[in-house]
């Protein structure tokens, strides 16, 4: 190859990768990989990904790969398509600002649909787990809550108990290969029901309705099915609030979820001693990726107990200092209320779960906030608006 064109395709990766970098996060970078034929780019981290998808642009052909491989095809998400037709030439003009799809939540949940291969399991003791079934259309897994190691679900078992994604799944688990990853070897528990009395529901056939039903927290009186904002100005333990709190829930049948990122040592002390809860938080220092799991494993989980007729109260702790932790979860610069709009979005979401229907089932979102986050714009548009405010 001539040294001077050499020298100019050098420049035009160099300028490619800074494309990639400034406006693909890590699921479009996986589509975009998937396109050009980056072998499973789920496992790859993001500049390992960055180097093989310009060594297939650059060392290979431009054409998008073909895929055989059935299940659900990744959606693209936002400018991918720009970003393609640019890469490989599809595109003469050097305008990449396009008009922007709105960010659903559904865009930014995507998991990886690459099979394990259960060969060669190791010949040790199994291990019990409890985690969130994850689901796609070619693989089901969780991870413990506790170790956070992955325990992948074989495709029969998910059909003959009638899994879905969200189910809180209590299982023992071996260890496949010679990596960090389990299969499930057996079933105990599915949403806390022993195993052999459990009957799966799929859907709900009432309608909504406005609940008048209340929950008592201290001297509050919370909203059923709905949204309610607690001030605090301290952290949970501090009072005894939040256990009786919890007790009232087990006492009139409510499943409750509690969701914290980066809470105080002595809250988890508090957590760790309530048999009743479903435990959802996350310890100050833990890391991003684990913290973004925590938030999506606890918003299936409230969805799927809701198509099981079940009573549900989400208690989110700290809603701004979660929405916080999520804007670093993200390299995106797009921003929304002066937080990442993926994270945004996200909180969006959880929010809007708050709904009572006729056959008695419900979500009840109950979420502290700090009085100097008050003028976080996120609080003032998106909250405020919508939520029942009780301030001590």
């Amino acid at each position: 190859m001539d040294i001077n064109l050499l020298a100019t395709r050098q420049m035009d990766r160099n300028q490619h990768k800074q494309m990639l970098v400034e406006n693909l996060g890590i699921f479009e970078l996986r589509a975009l990989g998937r396109e050009v034929g980056v072998p499973s780019p789920t496992t790859k981290k993001r500049n390992d990904l960055i180097e093989l998808i310009l060594d297939r642009i650059y060392n290979n052909d431009t054409t998008l790969v073909k895929h055989t491989k059935k299940g659900r095809p990744f959606k693209k998400l936002s400018n991918l398509e720009d970003i393609m037709a640019k890469m490989t030439g599809g595109d003469d003009t050097d305008n990449m600002i396009t008009q922007r799809k709105p960010l659903r939540y559904e865009d930014i949940v995507c998991f990886s649909q690459d099979v394990p291969v259960y060969t060669e399991v190791e010949d040790e003791d199994a291990t019990d787990f409890s985690g969130i079934l994850r689901k796609n259309d070619v693989v089901a897994c969780l991870l413990d809550r506790k170790t956070l190691k992955k325990v992948f679900v074989p495709q029969r078992e998910t059909v003959v108990y009638g899994l879905q994604a969200g189910d809180l799944i209590d299982c023992e688990g071996i260890r496949v290969n010679t990596s960090e990853d389990y299969v499930m070897s057996k079933i105990y528990k599915i949403n806390g029901v022993e195993v052999g009395k459990y009957i799966p529901r799929f859907e709900i056939m009432d309608g909504p309705m406005i609940s008048r039903d209340r929950l008592q927290y201290g001297d509050y009186k919370l909203y059923c099915g709905r949204r309610n904002l607690l001030k605090y100005n301290g952290n949970l333990f501090e009072d005894n609030r939040f256990e009786e709190f919890a007790t009232f829930c087990k006492e009139n049948n409510y499943k409750l979820i509690t969701l914290g990122l980066n809470t105080c040592f002595e809250d988890q002390i508090m957590f760790s001693e309530i048999d009743n809860m479903l435990d959802m938080t996350t310890v100050y220092g833990t890391g991003y990726d684990i913290s973004f799991g925590k938030v999506i494993d606890a918003i299936a989980h409230a969805e799927r107990l809701l198509t099981q007729g079940e009573k549900v109260v989400l208690f989110v702790n700290d809603i701004v200092g979660m929405l916080n932790v999520l804007d670093k979860c993200f390299v995106e610069k797009e921003m929304q209320s002066g937080h990442k709009e993926r994270g945004v979005v996200i909180a969006q979401k959880l929010v809007s779960l708050g709904k009572a229907l006729k056959n008695g089932a419900s979500i009840t979102v109950v979420m502290t906030y700090w009085s100097n986050n008050s003028e976080d714009l996120f609080f003032k548009n998106e909250l405020e608006k919508i939520s029942s405010k009780f301030e001590d």
